[in-house]
């Protein structure tokens, strides 16, 4: 789920906040799609990405209010060089992993100080190859210093 595809077209949508996400699964990851929100609040939805299989199952996240995705965690089968296995995880929880992953490569996201708030991906039967969008957290504001306050 690493190479790079021909762009067929653009289009942008900022996202500010992820609300849900949903994958269909089997021995591989038939496909994926994701809601989010974007900076005036509008809800948009993106995919799915991938094909018509059948898979074992499909599950659908969706976040709580207070809940944002602090990582992600998936595997490639190196021959057919797409997604076996995805497990998200959120500053209050953890799903899945959905997938088998079995004869895999496992890649992992750790996200710090902010948040996944959306995705991007390749797909032709299967999920070919995925990315995240990250928000940066809010840097916290600091108190005045005296040698701030002297140089007033």
């Amino acid at each position: 789920m690493t190479a790079a595809a021909p762009a067929t077209s653009r289009w942008s949508v900022a996202p500010q906040r992820l609300e849900s996400i949903t994958i269909r699964w089997g021995k591989v990851i038939d496909w994926i799609s994701f809601s989010y929100r974007d900076r005036s609040g509008k809800l948009h939805t993106a995919g799915p990405w991938g094909g018509n299989g059948k898979g074992e199952g499909t599950e659908t996240i969706t976040l709580e209010a207070s809940e944002y995705v602090t990582g992600v965690a998936w595997s490639v089968k190196n021959v057919e060089r797409c997604g076996t296995s995805i497990k998200v995880v959120s500053n209050l929880r953890s799903y899945g992993p959905f997938g088998h992953g079995v004869d895999s490569t496992h890649h992992n996201l750790p996200v710090l100080n902010g948040s996944v708030v959306g995705m991007f991906a390749r797909a032709g039967d299967f999920l070919d190859a995925i990315g995240f969008y990250i928000l940066p957290a809010a840097l916290p504001a600091t108190k005045p210093t005296e040698a701030d306050q002297q140089e007033k």
